[in-house]
């Protein structure tokens, strides 16, 4: 009777879990993404700035651990960029966009750092659900930048594919390393 329940419980639990799961699933080779249930994005001006419902102005300064980072530019369909830029790419399927951003990152820190390393992106899309499934190695060229020094400053580009649904009210997430502590988020729209 015992094992009967703990069967019982693993079981709703595991059901409560992924229906308020964010997950894609796979239908006829296509992929379909389920909007979180669970998100809680509302644009709040008095949420605190850099927060997802008080994103940070495309453009602006997000200081992210030791660094200054800015989003200054978004191009929301770049398909023919990447296209055209790397003839091994795959473009996106019908309900997908390759999204670029070009990034700027001064390194206030002490000693040296790697950006690569130390800061993390994604996109939010404006359901909830994150992507970082990256376009193409060749447009990819923030992960390129190598040891920066105090005041040194990096540039390029990070290329992301995203749901096309999800593109309206997305943000850049910008997380140091592997923590979430000190995420910030920028507006794309």
């Amino acid at each position: 009777m015992r094992i009967v329940y703990k069967i019982w419980k693993i079981a709703v639990i595991a059901g409560v879990i992924s229906s308020f799961s964010g997950c894609a699933t796979v239908n006829d080779g296509s992929t379909t993404i389920k909007p979180s249930t669970l998100s809680t994005f509302s644009e709040d001006e008095n949420a605190e700035v850099g927060s997802r419902n008080n994103p940070i102005a495309l453009g602006d300064l997000a200081v992210i651990n030791d660094w200054q980072v800015q989003i200054i530019s978004v191009n929301k369909d770049a398909r023919k960029l990447v296209m055209d830029s790397d003839e091994y790419a795959s473009p996106p399927s019908s309900n997908e966009r390759f999204v670029l951003f070009k990034i700027v990152a001064t390194y206030m820190g002490e000693e040296s750092s790697e950006p690569s390393s130390d800061l993390r992106f994604k996109i939010v899309g404006g359901r909830g659900n994150t992507f970082s499934k990256s376009c193409s190695y060749s447009v990819d060229t923030f992960d390129q930048n190598e040891e920066t020094f105090t005041g040194a400053t990096v540039t390029g580009d990070l290329c992301f594919t995203v749901d096309a649904n999800q593109i309206v009210g997305a943000t850049v997430s910008i997380q140091g390393d592997y923590s979430s502590q000190d995420r910030k988020f920028v507006l794309i729209n």
